[in-house]
């Protein structure tokens, strides 16, 4: 048994073998069905052939029937090239594509009209295994060279029409499939060329279809099939595949008819003119970046186009924002989004809080969650905000504090998108690992990308803004039922004053008398104390400011709450404020320490950091995240379990009435950390 006949036995038993495992084991479908129609076809021709060398004496009996599966070869390579992983369906092929499909049954229709003995002729085929092509076997297998380019077209829109992550998954079948064609179209383009058909390129022909098949059954098996890619009915006729073919085709006509004129020996010629200029084109591209630059930019305006349609994009991302039906949700599908179209294994999304200056994570995708929280003078915050855009980790390694570089790493983030507008920073993207670790990201790629990272920025104002509104509305209307409120309030504090007045007169049992005067002068002091805090938020005209030591103050207020232990730290920052409103200030956060804090020690840090600084320190368990993203400032918002949710509003507003901002973050050994930035007295940072 020769090797020919080993080589193609083994082959056509992997070409009929493969497609049933496949079907057995992950079901039938219609890609999977072109696939074995295809594949068994080219075995069955395989076979054929292989018994025509065999039985040369006789070899038109193979023939006739290798003939029928050449002709066959042109609708089943069509409707498979139209059906292999896309989303097939016979009423929406295009127009041209059914002529064609009507068209490649022209030489079914020629092996019937023709005997064998019409496309062949061997004067000693047992000795030279060489058929000359009589006239109908040239337009035969011309028609099939043409199918066959038409054929690998349609592939080579299947891989360009395909997202980045299901053309990691399939570039190497359809890489396979396209081997398996171009072999069969070299084979039969020899015979052209020459008039002949040498059977003894059988061995190499099975050698390419060896190998095409172990590319589809590597794509396959490692990494799945049956995607269903949808092809857009704009198909660019701007192909590699058409400008190859033709420039193949006139090669072939050029060297056939310098055969004919000059002999056999004006291939080798060919061969070596060929290899002389290419070899200089070569070198010529290797010492000229200029020249190789040239090449890359004509190639991709000439062939590749747009590797994105962007149209489509937009439409994609749109729907998943109009259809998202919460606040996650909406992340979520911004990181889908950016996942599918560029190909990424999982993504995280941070976020500054409302009323923290710290970015928190509020999202994560297929990646592991933490609780990381990016401080607003981190290095990678910093850099972000100095240089807007993309900020790719590859192309850029960068040193960053120990936990974010921990961070980073362990989930192999590769891209970081800022989320900005007017040069603020309100959130990041980022995007971890490609599915395929050899993708190649170029400008195309950045500049959409940064684009869409602009639209999630509009969307996450809009989302702040909108929690602004709704929260001015609520105050709106807070602010009409108070009016009611106050009015009964103030109506009750007169008479029930005067009630305690007249029961020290009167009332002659002293217990009664001290229990009912103790009631109500609680009574009277709450109702008091709730007139004070709806209604004393100063604005910035009423404001009495002087200049004053801020540990003075603080020292001062200290005295109101006997029985904190407080540990000052730091000094020396004076500070123009409102003293008695700033006073307040301080109390309402040295009670909420202690209402925090599992004792009654707290810290107070006074410090200059671009302006006075005033922090109060609790040793609580810290404030939970949820609460600083969605709002700790909002009235009538409390964790406490007595407590209205206004003192630390009040607060807010009070210290934001003097140009600075009341912020809260989460302590590094635990607690709550509440900082009051004021504005410099000198009006150095203005």
């Amino acid at each position: 048994m020769t090797s020919m006949m080993v080589t193609q036995i083994l082959v056509a038993a992997i070409l009929v073998l493969y497609p049933v495992y496949t079907m057995v084991h992950n079901g039938v479908s219609f890609s999977r069905l072109t696939l074995a129609a295809a594949l068994w076809v080219l075995a069955v021709l395989n076979v054929l052939d292989l018994l025509a060398m065999e039985h040369a004496s006789s070899f038109l009996a193979y023939k006739r029937p290798a003939l029928w599966l050449e002709a066959a070869l042109c609708p089943v390579l069509l409707v498979f090239s139209q059906a292999y992983n896309r989303e097939f369906s016979l009423k929406r092929m295009p127009v041209m594509q059914k002529v064609l499909l009507i068209f490649s049954f022209i030489p079914l229709i020629m092996t019937v009209v023709f005997p064998a003995s019409e496309f062949f002729y061997s004067p000693d085929f047992e000795m030279d295994r060489v058929l000359f092509l009589e006239p109908p076997a040239f337009f035969f297998y011309l028609q099939i060279l043409l199918f066959m380019a038409v054929s690998l077209f349609n592939l080579e829109m299947t891989v360009t029409s395909a997202r980045h992550g299901i053309k990691w998954k399939i570039k190497f079948a359809i890489l396979g499939a396209g081997a398996i064609i171009a072999t069969y179209m070299l084979y039969f383009s020899q015979s052209l060329m020459l008039r002949s058909m040498d059977m003894d390129y059988l061995l190499q022909r099975a050698w390419g279809t060896g190998v095409g098949m172990l590319l589809i059954m590597y794509s396959e098996l490692s990494r799945g099939s049956d995607e269903h890619i949808v092809i857009s009915r704009q198909i660019a006729f701007r192909s590699f595949v058409f400008l190859f073919f033709a420039l193949f085709l006139l090669g072939v006509g050029v060297i056939g008819e310098g055969i004919k004129l000059f002999g056999s020996d004006f291939s080798t010629v060919a061969f070596m003119t060929v290899t002389f200029f290419g070899g200089l084109a070569l070198i010529a591209c290797m010492l000229s970046e200029g020249i190789r630059r040239k090449i890359r930019l004509f190639i991709q305006r000439n062939f590749y186009g747009d590797k994105y349609d962007y149209r489509d994009e937009w439409k994609k991302f749109t729907s998943r924002v109009v259809n998202s039906g919460s606040r996650d949700e909406l992340y979520r599908n911004i990181l889908i989004f950016y996942c599918e179209i560029f190909g990424i294994g999982g993504g995280a999304m941070f976020l500054q809080g409302r009323h923290s200056r710290d970015y928190s994570p509020v999202l994560f995708h297929e990646m592991d969650e933490s609780r990381l929280a990016l401080p607003h003078k981190s290095v990678l915050v910093e850099r972000l905000g100095k240089r807007p855009g993309l900020l790719d980790l590859k192309a850029e390694p960068m040193e960053f504090e120990e936990e974010v570089d921990t961070f980073l790493k362990d989930r192999k983030i590769r891209f970081i998108l800022p989320i900005m507008t007017d040069d603020v920073l309100h959130g990041l993207l980022m995007l971890g690992s490609p599915i395929n670790p050899l993708e190649h990201y170029d400008v195309e790629d950045r500049e959409l990308m940064e684009t869409v990272a602009g639209q999630v920025a509009a969307l996450v104002m809009n989302i702040r803004l909108g929690d602004e509104l709704a929260e001015a509305r609520d105050m709106e209307g807070f602010g009409k039922v108070a009016a009611f409120v106050l009015h009964d309030l103030k109506n009750q504090v007169y008479p029930l004053s005067l009630l305690v007045d007249n029961a020290r007169e009167f009332i002659n049992d002293k217990e009664f008398q001290e229990d009912m005067l103790d009631s109500l002068g609680n009574i009277v002091a709450r109702m008091n104390e709730l007139i004070a805090q709806l209604t004393n938020i100063p604005k910035n005209d009423s404001l009495k400011l002087e200049e004053i030591d801020l540990m003075d103050m603080a020292r001062d207020a200290a005295r109101q709450v006997p029985d904190a232990e407080i540990e000052f730290k730091g000094g020396g920052v004076r500070a123009r404020v409102d003293v008695e409103q700033m006073r307040k200030v301080a109390l309402n956060l040295f009670l909420n320490a202690l209402e925090a804090g599992e004792s009654n020690r707290f810290t107070v840090l006074v410090e200059y950091d671009n302006g006075p600084v005033f922090r109060v320190i609790d040793n609580g368990r810290g404030i939970d995240e949820e609460i600083l993203r969605e709002g700790l400032f909002v009235p009538f918002k409390t964790t406490k379990k007595k407590g209205m949710g206004i003192g630390l509003y009040q607060s807010k507003r009070i210290v934001e009435a003097h140009g600075g901002g009341l912020y809260a973050t989460s302590g590094d050994a635990g607690g709550a950390v509440f900082s009051v930035v004021l504005p410099d007295p000198s009006g150095a940072n203005d």
